[in-house]
């Protein structure tokens, strides 16, 4: 259901190598959105996605999956993760495997579907990534491209029908082009699946395209200062997020900061 919340982030710490990157993170992830994470280097981007699948536990503070109206804590007994799709930065694809062994692997583990069920789910995920090209299935990772390792890492975590995906830098290393195609996809499955998308990115034009929202997180003040449409915190929000949305030039005055100059 579009709109629904999928999990709620409550009062999150985020720490790594004995210290804090941040503190008191409080937001939602919905149905059929795109929701970005940004933030300069070292403010904890990867890490907080890290905490919301379940790898690395709070020190403070709970994620909670609450599609379909239970709530279920991310580090609980109970974790959702056939309902949370992940594609790291490196695609992560399992490289003794092909492409379609890949795909296959997570429908033979939790579902019951037979081989030619498998493998029909597995091609139809593919096609659905922009890799309808038959060879592609039986296909060694390492003889894909930048990009189309991405989209194999994206159908691969869409195997499943998660309502949620995470993407981890989806854009990172590739040519604009390809990048572009990548921001289509994105939108595509928010549009036609209604599927929810957390996604950590440092590219601007990819941010603008695709994201409904984006969570800033403040490298110095070690909390998020922003949350909302890029389009309106670029115009409107705080100066450090303006700058950064404004690719470090300075922020542009608002009205209402000239007004009480």
């Amino acid at each position: 259901m579009a709109g629904e919340v999928l999990m709620r982030v409550d009062d999150l710490s985020l720490h790594a190598g004995g210290r804090e990157l941040q503190h008191g993170l409080g937001f939602d992830v919905r149905a059929g959105e795109v929701l970005a994470i940004v933030g300069a280097s070292g403010c904890g981007k990867s890490t907080l996605l890290r905490h919301m699948i379940g790898l690395q536990a709070p020190q403070a503070g709970r994620v909670l999956w609450t599609a379909g109206g239970a709530e279920r804590d991310v580090h609980g007994d109970d974790p959702p993760h056939r309902e949370i799709g992940v594609a790291f930065q490196a695609g992560a694809l399992w490289s003794s495997m092909t492409v379609g062994e890949n795909l296959m692997l997570p429908l033979e583990l939790y579902t019951d579907l037979d081989a030619g069920q498998r493998e029909r789910q597995a091609r139809y995920k593919l096609a659905l990534a922009g890799l309808s090209d038959p060879a592609t299935f039986d296909a060694e990772p390492a003889s894909l491209s930048g990009g189309m390792r991405k989209r194999a890492a994206i159908a691969r975590a869409l195997v499943l029908d998660p309502p949620m995906l995470c993407l981890d830098e989806p854009s990172a290393g590739l040519d604009p082009l390809t990048s572009a195609r990548l921001d289509d996809l994105i939108l595509r499955l928010k549009r036609d699946l209604g599927t929810g998308v957390v996604l950590v990115t440092h590219e601007l034009d990819s941010l603008f395209a695709v994201a409904d929202r984006m969570l800033f997180l403040d490298v110095e003040a070690h909390t998020a200062t922003a949350l909302g449409p890029p389009k309106e915190l670029r115009e409107h929000g705080p100066e450090p997020v303006r700058e950064f949305l404004n690719r470090g030039r300075p922020a542009r005055t608002t009205a209402a900061e000239e007004a009480a100059a």
